[in-house]
C-alpha cells in the first residue's frame, strides 16, 4: 500500500514539474499552427520587406516580421527585437561578450543546416571577431581587386598583372607606363581614389594592406612617423611625383576627365570594389567613357602574408537576441535572408550592389571573366577597421591636414622624415582641435 502511494505520489510530482517547466521550453519553440510576429531592427522597413520580407512571409505563412528602424544598426543601444541586426564585427563581438546575443551553433545544430555552405571568409571573419562561436550570420561581403586595362598592357607591352601582389609590385607595374597616350592625352599606371586627399587616401589604403595603425583609436594619439610608414611614403610619393599615379590635384581642373581615368582608358590599373566588375557597361555610357577590355587580380596584399587579404569587411550581420521568446521563428528569418536559394539568386541578379552572396554559388557570373580573385585569400586575422569607433570628422581632419603635408613632400619642399615629423606635430593638432568642436557640440 506504501509503495502505491510513492507510486502516485512521484506521478503527480512528475507532474507538476513537467507543467512547471513547460513554459521554459516552449518560449524558444513555436506550435507549427501558432501566428508569431518577430522584430528586425532594419533602417528602412520599405527596403527590408523588398528584400527579404515579403519573401520570407510567403514562405513562412506562420509568421510576420515588425520592421523596427531604432536603434540604428549602428548604435550601441542593444535593440529589443527578436533578431539584431549589426553593421559592424566589433559591434558583433561587443553584444556577444555582454550576453545580448545566443550562440548559433547549438541552433545550427539542432536544424541540421548546413553553415558550411557559406564561404570560410565570412565565418572566419564572424568566428574570429567572437573567439571561435558564431554569434551572428550575414548575406553578403565586401570584396576589392585590382582591375587592369588589357588593350593598355598589351600595347606598350608590359606584363599583366597577377595575383598576391604587394604595393610595391603594383607601384613598379606602373610606373612602366608613359605619361601620355599616343594622341596626347595624360596617361597613368595606377588610379586609386578620385578626391581633392585622394594621395593621402592612397597612402592610408598602402599602410592599411601592411596591417599599420597611423592612429591609436583609444588615446586618438598619432602613430605614423615610423620606418614602416616611412618605407611606403617614400614609394609613394616617388610615383606621384613621376606621375605614375593619377592625382586629381594636379593640373587643377583643366587635366581632370569627366569620369575617373580608368574609365577613359587614361589608366591602366585600379584598386576598387567587387562593383566595379558589374558597372564596366554603365560607365561606358558616360561622356568620355569607353568600353573596357578588363581583367582582374586580388587586391594588393601583405608581403608577410600573401595568402590573407585585409579587403574583405561585412556591413550587415544579423544575431538573435538572447532575450527572444521565438528563437525559432528568428533562426528561419536569418537562415532564409543569409541562405534562401531562390531569394539569393534573384538578389545577386538584380542587386548585386549589396554584396558578395556568402554562399559563392549564388554569385552573378559575368560572362568571360573570372572573378575568383575577388574570395580568393583568406581573410586577414584582424579585417576590421581600427577606426570604426572614432567619429568621421576627426578622421576626416586628420586626413585634411596630413594631405597637406603630402602636398608639400611631393613638390619637394619637404623631405619624406621632415614630412613624417610634420605629419605627427600637425595631424594631431587637427586631430586635438576636432575633438574640441565636438565636445562642444555634444
Amino acid at each position: 500500500m506504501q509503495n502505491g502511494s510513492r507510486s502516485r505520489l512521484r506521478i503527480t510530482v512528475n507532474a507538476v514539474l513537467v507543467l512547471l517547466m513547460a513554459p521554459l521550453f516552449g518560449c524558444s519553440s513555436e506550435s507549427p499552427s501558432e501566428q508569431v510576429t518577430i522584430t528586425v531592427n532594419y533602417p528602412s522597413a520599405q527596403q527590408f520587406y523588398k528584400l527579404y520580407g515579403y519573401a520570407f512571409e510567403k514562405a513562412n505563412p506562420g509568421i510576420t516580421v515588425q520592421v523596427m528602424p531604432e536603434p540604428a544598426i549602428n548604435s550601441a543601444t542593444m535593440p529589443t527585437t527578436d533578431v539584431v541586426v549589426m553593421n559592424s564585427l566589433s559591434l558583433l563581438k561587443q553584444r556577444a561578450e555582454r550576453g545580448d546575443l545566443l550562440a548559433l551553433t547549438p541552433i545550427i545544430r539542432k536544424g541540421k543546416y548546413e553553415v558550411e555552405s557559406l564561404t570560410p571568409i565570412v565565418l572566419s571573419m564572424l568566428k574570429g571577431a567572437t573567439e571561435g562561436e558564431l554569434y551572428g550570420l550575414t548575406a553578403h561581403f565586401q570584396s576589392d581587386a585590382l582591375f587592369y586595362n588589357k588593350k593598355l598592357f598589351e600595347q606598350y607591352q608590359i606584363p599583366l598583372p597577377r595575383n598576391q601582389m604587394t604595393w610595391e609590385e603594383v607601384l613598379l607595374l606602373a610606373e612602366r607606363f608613359p605619361k601620355q597616350t599616343q594622341d596626347g592625352k595624360p596617361l597613368y599606371g595606377l588610379q586609386l581614389h578620385d578626391d581633392e586627399n585622394a594621395a593621402i587616401r592612397s597612402i592610408l589604403d598602402m599602410g592599411a594592406t601592411e596591417g599599420l595603425v597611423y592612429m591609436d583609436p583609444d588615446s586618438m594619439q598619432i602613430t605614423m612617423n615610423t620606418a614602416s610608414w616611412e618605407k611606403i611614403w617614400t614609394a609613394a610619393v616617388g610615383a606621384f611625383q613621376s606621375g605614375a599615379i593619377y592625382d586629381p590635384k594636379k593640373g587643377e581642373n583643366a587635366d581632370r576627365v569627366r569620369i575617373p581615368p580608368f574609365n577613359s582608358e587614361q589608366a591602366a590599373m585600379t584598386v576598387a570594389s567587387f562593383m566595379t566588375a558589374y558597372q564596366f557597361e554603365q560607365l561606358a555610357a558616360f561622356p568620355n567613357g569607353r568600353l573596357i577590355d578588363w581583367g582582374m587580380v586580388t587586391a594588393p596584399v601583405d608581403p608577410r602574408s600573401p595568402d590573407q587579404s585585409r579587403s574583405y569587411s561585412v556591413y550587415e550581420i544579423y544575431g538573435i537576441s538572447s532575450s527572444t521568446e521565438h528563437r525559432d521563428a528568428a533562426w528561419k528569418l536569418i537562415k532564409f535572408i543569409v541562405d534562401d536559394s531562390a531569394n539569393q539568386s534573384y538578389l545577386a541578379k538584380a542587386n548585386p550592389n549589396l554584396g558578395l552572396p556568402s554562399n559563392l554559388e549564388y554569385i552573378q557570373p559575368i560572362p568571360e571573366h573570372d572573378l575568383s580573385p575577388l574570395y580568393r585569400l583568406n581573410p586577414a586575422p584582424e579585417p576590421e577597421n581600427p577606426y570604426s569607433s572614432v567619429d568621421g570628422s576627426i578622421l576626416e581632419a586628420f586626413t585634411e591636414s596630413a594631405q597637406n603635408v603630402l602636398d608639400q613632400a611631393v613638390s619637394g619642399d619637404l623631405t619624406i622624415k621632415q614630412a613624417l615629423a610634420e605629419v605627427e606635430s600637425e595631424g594631431q593638432r587637427a586631430i586635438d582641435d576636432a575633438k574640441n568642436r565636438l565636445s562642444e557640440v555634444r
